[in-house]
């Protein structure tokens, strides 16, 4: 299946981006965590070092920066990227799916799931960096399952390049990359992983060079600023610990007015762990173990408690990968002659449709944003 031949993919893009680029502009105010980024990539335009203001490698400042040159300092200009990153990750979780599966009904299931799921709308729709690390990752994970095909090298460098660059918008893409490491040293890829580990630091390092260069810093400061980084993530200035135990994404069922409105589905996100452990107990489903093997590297930052403050929203890169082991597990499975996977599509975007803030993006009278303002 080719992207230049197969209708799929111009369906998978332009279906994701009509969906998140509609009333991108509604919400006129910043949300969030998006006073952060934007001030940081007025920082950028203006010359100033971005790293102390938000606390993150640089790189999704520069397309923020970019789309604000030319849409304007507003809503669209601010939000506009994102869409783009939304885009690509619906693209690559499309991807994904079906380099382990060969099957399309499959990959069209985990991307129909992500859609019902509620982060990567909401997500695709905000100027925060959640979104821009793991479109990266995702597409450097398509990557590399293609790598694994090939005796090719510039499919690993690839790769790697791609996860260089989501880990330079926001460091957890390094635990996809240490994963695809593990898994090329398993099967005897020594020279080929290092090559992949290679691209990625030096793609990383490189994604800093326009703030030095237009802040007119000294190579000094890329050592400073990760330790910064480090140190804050580790131990927060202030000791603030005001966010939600790592297994609230299943439990929790209605809106609230902290920092975190956004919801796992729990239909997906139920019945995405049944899968998993489906996949890890049945020795035909373990070629899929590698959705299993990303999802509990994604989880384990928040569960061990690396960084005190587990927001919501943080969850959004391991919980993808529920909706893609679901999409996995229901796409062949027949009940009284119905498709499983149509009952389940079906009450997750019901749940979605109905539940979800899903008009919050609108003004009044539709309630501002998230039903309330």
């Amino acid at each position: 299946m080719k992207a230049g031949t197969d209708p799929s993919w111009w369906i998978v893009a332009g279906v994701s981006f009509c969906l998140l680029i509609i009333g991108i502009g509604n919400l006129h105010v910043e949300f969030g965590d998006e006073v952060y980024y934007r001030d940081a990539t007025h920082a950028f335009l203006a010359g100033i070092p971005t790293t102390e203001r938000d606390h993150h490698p640089p790189l999704a400042k520069y397309f923020m920066a970019a789309s604000i040159k030319t849409f304007g300092d507003n809503p669209v200009g601010w939000r506009f990227p994102s869409v783009l990153a939304g885009t690509l990750l619906a693209l690559a979780i499309f991807g994904v799916t079906y380099k382990l599966t060969g099957e399309k009904r499959t990959a069209y299931i985990a991307w129909l799931l992500t859609i019902a799921g509620g982060f990567w709308y909401f997500l695709s729709r905000l100027a925060m960096l959640s979104i821009y690390e793991l479109a990266f990752e995702m597409t450097a994970i398509w990557v590399f399952l293609t790598a694994i095909e090939t005796d090719g090298i510039p499919w690993w460098c690839a790769s790697g390049v791609f996860f260089g660059l989501s880990i330079a918008s926001r460091w957890l893409g390094a635990m996809g990359l240490l994963i695809c490491i593990a898994i090329a040293l398993r099967k005897h890829h020594l020279y080929k992983s290092c090559a992949l580990a290679m691209t990625a630091l030096v793609t990383y390092l490189a994604a800093w060079i326009p703030l030095l260069v237009r802040a007119h810093m000294p190579l000094r400061y890329l050592i400073d600023a990760n330790l910064f980084i480090f140190r804050f993530h580790h131990n927060p200035a202030g000791g603030w610990d005001t966010g939600e135990p790592w297994w609230t994404w299943l439990v929790r069922t209605g809106q609230t007015r902290s920092f975190s409105p956004f919801l796992a589905n729990p239909i997906v996100a139920a019945l995405g762990l049944a899968a998993l452990a489906l996949i890890c107990a049945s020795p035909a489903k373990r070629r899929f173990a590698l959705l299993a093997l990303l999802y509990i590297a994604h989880m384990l930052p928040w569960v061990l408690g690396v960084r005190p403050v587990t927001y919501y929203y943080y969850y959004f890169e391991a919980y993808t990968f529920l909706a893609m082991a679901l999409a996995v597990v229901v796409a062949n499975v027949t009940l009284h002659k119905v498709r499983l996977y149509s009952i389940v599509t079906a009450a997750a975007f019901g749940y979605f449709v109905y539940w979800y803030p899903t008009w919050g993006y609108f003004p009044p009278p539709f309630g501002g944003v998230f039903g309330y303002h």
